[in-house]
């Protein structure tokens, strides 16, 4: 019986969005809220977060990787004039994207041209990677390629569930991996804390972090 069993695979389809609102269910799902609630509450409160550890400003470079349609690297660009390169791997989304961040100091790619970028020398200043890693199947590849992007001792900011989640087959299965340990065996840790239930909903405060951390010093 044992060799019967389905076993998961991977749906990345799960990404594959209709229009700006299906996206942004598919981002910031309910969660004992609602995804406009989380919208509107959430993304200052991980800009306040985020902004003043990353130490960002006009001559900045940034990669958010895992942007979506840019949620977060809008703000970060209202408040520092920073330039934001964002990865993602649904194409709807790296479609929507600039409409919605609509500013020339954005752009958006998939993994492999980005992977390109780096071969070529490309380096940024800080990193963020918000609700994107618990979804990856090799989590170890993406921090691999946040880590190469990251000029020696330049900061990470991190926003992720304490469990994996990936989109399968058989729905959204945990995998054992814990991100946070991966990422302060790759990083030096700074600090890492729970959400703060002030902004987001308890489910949410009690299953995910925020983490900060520092790419090594070669």
């Amino acid at each position: 019986m044992a060799n019967n069993e389905v076993k998961p695979t991977y749906r990345p389809e799960v990404f594959h969005v209709k229009n700006l609102e299906h996206a942004k269910s598919i981002i910031l799902t309910p969660e004992d809220s609602t995804t406009d609630e989380r919208w509107e509450k959430e993304t200052p409160y991980l800009a306040d977060e985020a902004f003043p550890y990353l130490g960002l400003g006009p001559d900045k470079v940034v990669l958010d990787y895992g942007c979506g349609v840019g949620r977060m690297a809008k703000v970060l660009i209202e408040r520092s004039g920073c330039t934001v390169i964002g990865v993602d791997i649904s194409q709807q989304m790296r479609e929507l994207a600039p409409a919605y961040v609509e500013d020339d100091r954005f752009t958006i790619c998939a993994r492999p041209a980005f992977e390109a970028m780096i071969s070529n020398g490309l380096r940024v200043d800080a990193a963020i990677a918000i609700w994107v890693l618990q979804h990856c199947p090799n989590v170890k590849s993406e921090i691999d390629i946040i880590k190469s992007a990251l000029k020696p001792s330049a900061p990470l900011f991190v926003c992720n569930n304490l469990q994996a989640v990936i989109p399968t087959n058989l729905g959204w299965v945990d995998t054992g991996f814990e991100v946070k340990t991966l990422l302060a065996d790759n990083f030096d840790e700074i600090s890492r804390s729970r959400l703060s239930p002030k902004f987001v909903a308890p489910l949410v405060s009690a299953t995910s972090f925020v983490g900060k951390y520092k790419n090594k010093s070669d």
